[in-house]
């Protein structure tokens, strides 16, 4: 298992993060996915069915690459599919929600799991959960993301990511995305250039 980053604290109640006693202002999840006001509202009135749902799931995730007791909870359509996911079932666990930072920028962030594929890649992962089979297949890769937590991953461990996987879990059913790890690199370069005019970072 991977190392955490030595004076990387995480606080559960703030969703914040501080290093080396420096609260970080930014998350790699803001920085990569910002949304206007009308979509903030929406997903304020939506809470309490995404929340549950995607911390459950994720946490079913963890639990699984952990060799630990899962419980689907209310959730059991969505966790049934991560069971029968190949890279899940079949891959060597690296870490799993691992905590990082760029101090120079700002950003914390978590990323969901690292692992070694059955054809010894490593390969980084960020799980998105959607409410619906049709959305499983609209869902757009986490490209910005995972660039994200790439960058910090070189920063901090000095690794080579061999690939990059968005995986997409719904009921009955869950997708992979593959992007190469350069991709991703240069979608969070343009992210937080475009974060950095947003708010005024020069």
């Amino acid at each position: 298992m991977l190392d955490p980053i030595p004076h990387l604290e995480f606080f559960e109640g703030l969703h914040r993060y501080r290093y080396k006693g420096r609260w970080l202002p930014f998350s790699v999840s803001r920085v990569a996915s910002p949304v206007d006001p009308r979509a903030e509202r929406r997903f304020a009135e939506t809470r309490h069915i995404w929340e549950p749902r995607g911390n459950a799931v994720h946490a079913y995730c963890e639990a699984l690459l952990t060799e630990r007791p899962r419980d689907p909870g209310d959730y059991s359509k969505w966790t049934d599919a991560l069971d029968d996911c190949w890279l899940l079932r079949d891959s060597e666990t690296v870490a799993v929600e691992y905590r990082l930072c760029d101090a120079r920028k700002g950003v914390g962030g978590s990323f969901d799991f690292l692992l070694r594929s059955p054809n010894g890649k490593l390969v980084l992962g960020d799980l998105k959960t959607v409410s619906s089979d049709s959305a499983v297949s609209q869902r757009q890769p986490a490209k910005a993301q995972l660039g994200g937590y790439l960058a910090m991953l070189i920063d901090h461990h000095k690794l080579s990511i061999d690939w990059c996987y968005t995986l997409v879990s719904g009921p009955g059913r869950c997708r992979l995305i593959q992007n190469e790890p350069d991709e991703c690199l240069g979608a969070w370069v343009d992210a937080w250039d475009n974060f950095k005019i947003d708010q005024s970072l020069f």
